[in-house]
């Protein structure tokens, strides 16, 4: 129960509490009034009961104020340590101390046989450093001839730890003496009822904190982990009374390896990390960084909260962005029909899982899309594990080309075209997930590809009744998504045929519940099978016009986790181009693609 889950729990028993340390004064609305902190009748005195101030309290006539920690160590007349442990008790939550071992024994080191600072060190303090004398008069700094000495005292005033520097650029300081307890410089020049601290990486920098006007301490060797912080067990009890705790160690590798540490044990809850304009505050003091950018670096001080825990507030601009992309950018990509335009986009870090029955073109529509999305300048990675990549790649020149036979020298513009933003995994046949992630993972760093395609699910090498297996590959598949910030397609057979179910919807994904659950997006397509064999069986042309109005195919977005649209769209398939559009009359049609002549002619 450290002093912020104190302050917390008194806060919630408001009125308790001004009673228990106020008993002469009355309730008022929403206040217990008093005379004073001494507790006698009167109305100079009020505490708020209830609310988003609960707990704070305020002296009219003395002009004291705070919260009930406060209101505890005015009324009791006690250090705030022991008030603190005096709440506790009353709250009924003294803590229970568990067993470690015995403290190590430390020797005391010898009073350093020092004065107070006069030339070569005063000199070197005020004017090379730009501390102030009334700060070094404050944290007891000494000499010994050219050494400077800083002491180490406990808040009782014994020595604990004593270390001596010359009075030059670049010297380091040294323990006067061995096996001294470690703990942290400047406890000398800390108020008993301070609540705020900063932990600096140097004795000059605590003193130069100081000269900034706030209560500065420094470890006492350094930067870094592990046993260089092991002042914290010595100093655990007696910082319990700080409610903020603010690092401001080194703005390097080795601080934020201290910064990282020393919030961990403290609690990452009451510590904040400086981030100040220069290396350090002595920096910041020399060069003449003024108070106001201080005082800003320490109001903006950031929270150490573990990796991925974040407040609403920090993704601010990242939603305005989302509603609000910059003009010439789109977040992720989209499917190239014109009924789905601004719909349905396949953003970083998601999976979308693809899934219709055996032959409905689910794999066809993603090769429409694929083409798309190179002519919007995405890179992808296709790993087609069912069909040869030139039988992918002969598809995908009819759907570039826009024509169902290209000539050869069409053919070599449109896989140099291709070539821009697509790469081809050759691997027929079955393949697993982590070996094909890694293939991924090369794609990505070396290629900056952002879309990942696997065609199929069933070609990962997981038995089809493997339900742990399958579920297991899907977590894989999504968390390899998500930490590389890439949108992978994943296809998947549905569980029962068209004549079955109809258009398949998100339970009907052949295999555990998980690979459904855990996808982003899901699009099934569903194939008119029986309207095509009406239009091929069709008495008259204008019965075979009429029908083929009707989309032969249906494009289902049957869950969008990150959009507001789910639902049908009709697409009407080419079977001489291998392309789809979403409208009979093609009005919708806006691909244009560089090697598109004869598509852009017919527009």
């Amino acid at each position: 129960m450290d002093i912020t889950q104190v302050k917390r729990m008194l806060a919630d028993r408001a009125q308790a509490v001004a009673e228990y340390l106020l008993p002469n004064g009355k309730k008022e609305g929403s206040e217990w009034r008093a005379g004073s902190v001494a507790g006698e009748a009167g109305q100079s005195l009020g505490v708020h009961l209830s609310g988003g101030k609960a707990g704070v309290w305020a002296d009219f006539g003395s002009g004291e104020s705070g919260d009930l920690i406060d209101l505890w160590v005015a009324t009791r007349g006690l250090p705030l340590a022991e008030a603190l442990d005096d709440a506790r008790r009353w709250l009924g939550v003294a803590r229970p101390e568990p067993y470690r071992d015995p403290k190590p024994s430390y020797t005391r080191p010898p009073k350093p046989k020092c004065t107070a600072p006069a030339n070569r060190v005063l000199d070197y303090l005020r004017e090379e450093r730009n501390i102030p004398a009334e700060v070094i008069e404050a944290y007891r700094v000494g000499e010994n001839g050219d050494d400077i000495i800083f002491p180490f005292l406990l808040p009782g005033g014994e020595l604990a730890l004593a270390k001596a520097r010359k009075a030059e650029a670049g010297a380091k300081p040294k323990p006067t003496a061995a096996n001294c307890e470690p703990v942290l410089f400047g406890w000398q020049a800390i108020s008993e009822t301070a609540r705020e601290i900063i932990i600096a990486e140097g004795e000059i920098d605590a003193l130069s904190w100081a000269a900034y006007g706030y209560p500065g301490m420094s470890v006492p060797f350094g930067g870094g982990k592990g046993a260089k912080q092991k002042w914290i067990e010595n100093e655990f009890d007696r910082l319990e009374r700080f409610e903020r705790i603010y690092i401001s160690m080194d703005m390097d590798q080795v601080g934020e390896e201290a910064a990282e540490e020393i919030a961990s044990r403290l609690g990452r809850h009451r510590c904040f990390r400086i981030q100040l304009p220069r290396k350090d505050c002595n920096d910041c003091l020399m060069e003449g960084v003024p108070k106001a950018d201080i005082d800003k670096a320490v109001k903006s001080a950031s929270s150490l909260d573990p990796e991925g825990l974040k407040r609403a507030i920090d993704y601010t601009d990242s939603v305005i962005h989302l509603f609000w992309p910059a003009s010439e950018e789109a977040i992720g990509y989209d499917l190239p029909y014109g009924k789905l335009f601004g719909k349905l986009n396949f953003r970083p870090a998601e999976v979308t899982l693809w899934t219709g029955s055996s032959g409905a073109g689910k794999s066809q529509v993603l090769s429409d899309s694929m083409v798309h999305w190179v002519n919007q300048g995405s890179r992808v990675c296709l790993s087609s594990l069912e069909m040869k990549p030139e039988q992918t790649l002969k598809r995908m020149c009819k759907q570039t080309g826009g024509e169902d036979r290209p000539v050869a020298s069409q053919i070599q513009k449109i896989m140099t075209w291709l070539d821009r933003g697509l790469l081809i995994y050759d691997r027929v046949g079955k393949a697993g997930v982590e070996p094909l992630l890694e293939v991924f993972d090369y794609a990505r760093a070396k290629y900056g590809c952002d879309q990942f395609v696997i065609d199929s699910l069933m070609r990962l090498g997981i038995s089809g009744d493997d339900y742990n297996g399958q579920e297991k590959a899907m977590f894989l598949m999504v968390d390899w998504a998500i930490s590389r910030n890439v949108h992978l397609h994943l296809v998947a057979h549905s569980r029962k045929a068209d004549k079955d179910r109809g258009v398949p919807e998100t339970e009907d994904v052949k295999g555990a519940m998980e690979i459904g659950a855990n996808a982003f997006n899901i699009v099934t397509v569903w194939r008119n099978r029986k309207l095509e064999d009406e239009i091929r069986g069709a008495k008259t042309e204008l019965e075979r016009i009429e029908k083929k109005k009707v989309p032969g195919v249906i494009l289902n977005v049957a869950k969008q986790r990150n959009g507001d649209f789910e639902g049908k769209v009709g697409l009407w398939f080419n079977q001489e181009n291998y392309r789809y559009r979403s409208s009979f009359d093609n009005s919708d049609f806006s691909r244009f693609y560089p090697l598109d002549e004869r598509e852009h002619e017919a527009a």
